[in-house]
């Protein structure tokens, strides 16, 4: 059983280097969507949520 505490703090903590302005790697937009969906899929964030990181990421898009 996958751990749902984990995979949030995971998806938050990579959308969170990726928008900080020290982010050393660049990421692609899509992968993060993908991880996005996915934890809204199992369960692990809510709509809200979902709705925010997508938003954050879209935000930040041009420094990825």
């Amino acid at each position: 059983m996958m751990d749902k505490k984990h995979v949030r703090e995971t998806l938050n903590s990579i959308i969170d280097s990726c928008c900080s302005d020290d982010f050393l790697y660049k990421v692609d937009v899509s992968w993060i969507r993908g991880n996005i969906a996915f934890a809204y899929m199992i369960g692990a964030i809510t709509t809200f949520e979902k709705e925010e990181l997508l938003k954050r990421v879209s935000e930040s898009k041009e420094v990825l």
